[in-house]
């Protein structure tokens, strides 16, 4: 079994340092195998801000993956940066994380895609180049892997590009997303049929709440299931605030009791 954290909208600028302290403590009690974080690991991409997102990042025991998220494109107050270098911080302050990371370790491959649009500051784009990606490192993959994309933004805040149904197409079985601040689990699919896992992450530190508590999901991977808790922050600390069950038949992926 692996044991993978999904964090998303750490905001740090924004962030509750005692939240902070307690989601560290779970993370260090459930011990995941992976920690991915899916975007806006800064609130302005300020550089001290990517500090304090390392210094978070340095203090996990397990491997962590990043991609950016459209807070961590340079400032809209510094637009020849926005044009011309607009990853170039979250590059130069998170050395080791590249924006398209990939991860496998035989029973989990993790494939990283950068949605982020550098002149449509909010929305994000899952792209065509995205999916070949997918595929080139899917091409190598053990078969029985559980096969992880994850991506900042959903698919719904840019009409012009795919739909999550594209990765499940490509045989993903677990995407991860952040972005609109709130938990959630569901079954995505293809026009072929074929089903992937959706799991959408709360913001798991920062103040920057809408309508839901701090949150981030823990992920238990045996294939061919898949469980997914939301660890809720209560106010003192994270626990388990619900748990839901997946599993893969020759059919796709289902739901089970």
């Amino acid at each position: 079994m692996r044991i993978v954290a999904h964090l998303s909208d750490l905001h740090f600028g924004r962030t509750d340092p005692a939240v902070v302290e307690a989601l560290l403590a779970d993370l260090d009690r459930h011990r995941p195998d992976l920690v991915i974080v899916s975007g806006d690991l800064t609130q302005r991409a300020r550089t001290r801000q990517f500090a304090e997102a390392r210094r978070f990042l340095d203090r996990l025991a397990a491997p962590a993956l990043a991609v950016p998220g459209n807070h961590d494109l340079a400032p809209l107050y510094r637009p020849l940066a926005r044009l011309f270098r607009p990853r170039a911080r979250f590059r130069r302050n998170l050395p080791g994380h590249d924006p398209r990371p990939v991860w496998s370790d035989g029973e989990v491959v993790a494939v990283g895609l950068d949605s982020t649009r550098h002149l449509r500051w909010i929305s994000g784009k899952l792209r065509t180049s995205h999916l070949d990606h997918v595929e080139a490192v899917l091409a190598g993959a053990p078969p029985a892997a559980c096969r992880i994309a994850f991506l900042h933004h959903p698919p719904a805040t840019a009409p012009a590009g795919h739909g999550f149904g594209a990765l499940a197409e490509r045989g993903i079985d677990l995407i991860l997303a952040g972005h609109v601040h709130r938990s959630g689990t569901d079954i995505v699919r293809g026009r072929d049929g074929a089903a992937a896992v959706l799991v959408q992450s709360a913001t798991a530190c920062s103040t920057r709440l809408r309508d839901e508590a701090n949150a981030y999901g823990l992920i238990r991977i045996a294939m061919p299931t898949i469980e997914v808790t939301v660890q809720g922050w209560t106010g003192e600390t994270f626990h388990p605030r619900h748990t839901r069950r997946f599993e893969k038949t020759g059919k796709g992926w289902r739901e089970v009791a």
